[in-house]
C-alpha cells in the first residue's frame, strides 16, 4: 500500500507546475506517512519558516504586529526573564525562558504555537492564561520539536511565553490552524 501511495504522489508531482511543487511536498510530508505524523496537524508551513535563512531574529520581549509568522527567539537564563504572570511550570533556572507578543487575532478560531526545540509554553489572550485544547510532542519530525493549539478570540494580542528552554535560542511559529490537507 505504501508503494502505491508513494508512486501515486511521484505522479501527482510531476503532474504539476513547479510553483505547486513545494506546497504538495508540504503536504506529503504532513500526511501519516512522514516522520512528523506524531503530530495530528500540518507543521510543513513551520518547518519551512524554521528553516529559512530570512528567518527574522528577535530578544526577548519582541511584540510582532501580526500572526501567521516564525521568529528565532533570543531567550535569556530563566532567573534573569520577566515573564507576564508566573508559570505554572517550576523554572529552571540552568535554562532558558522569554516572552513574544503577537498582534492582530484577525477572527475567532483555532490557532497554533510551534516550536523547535522542546520548552514549556504557556500563552495568554488579553491577560488571560489559556489551556491548549491540542498539544502534541514530537521526537522524529525534522526541525519541529512540539506544536499546541489554542482557540483565541479576536484580540488585541496574544502573549507566549517560552520556558525552560534547553538553548539559549528557540524558533517559535504562531499562526492560524490548517486542517490536514489528505491525499
Amino acid at each position: 500500500m505504501s508503494r502505491v501511495m508513494n508512486a501515486l504522489a511521484f505522479f501527482a508531482l510531476i503532474a504539476v507546475p513547479a510553483s505547486d511543487v513545494i506546497g504538495a511536498r508540504s503536504a506529503l510530508a504532513d500526511s501519516g506517512d512522514s516522520q512528523c505524523g506524531e503530530i495530528a496537524w500540518p507543521v510543513g508551513r513551520e518547518r519551512d519558516w524554521f528553516a529559512s535563512k530570512d528567518l527574522p531574529q528577535r530578544i526577548s520581549g519582541a511584540r510582532l504586529r501580526r500572526i501567521d509568522r516564525a521568529v528565532e527567539l533570543s531567550l535569556k537564563r530563566s532567573n534573569r526573564v520577566d515573564l507576564f504572570m508566573r508559570p505554572e511550570v517550576a523554572m529552571d533556572n540552568q535554562r532558558y525562558s522569554g516572552v513574544v507578543t503577537f498582534f492582530g487575532v484577525p477572527r475567532p478560531g483555532l490557532y497554533q504555537v510551534t516550536l523547535s526545540k522542546p520548552a514549556d509554553v504557556e500563552v495568554f489572550e488579553n491577560g488571560v492564561r489559556l489551556k491548549p485544547s491540542d498539544a502534541a510532542h514530537a521526537q522524529s519530525c525534522p526541525g519541529v520539536a512540539q506544536s499546541a493549539r489554542y482557540r483565541l478570540a479576536p484580540g488585541d494580542l496574544v502573549l507566549v511565553e517560552i520556558i525552560n528552554s534547553p538553548e539559549p535560542t528557540i524558533k517559535v511559529a504562531f499562526q492560524e490552524a490548517e486542517a490536514r490537507t489528505a491525499w
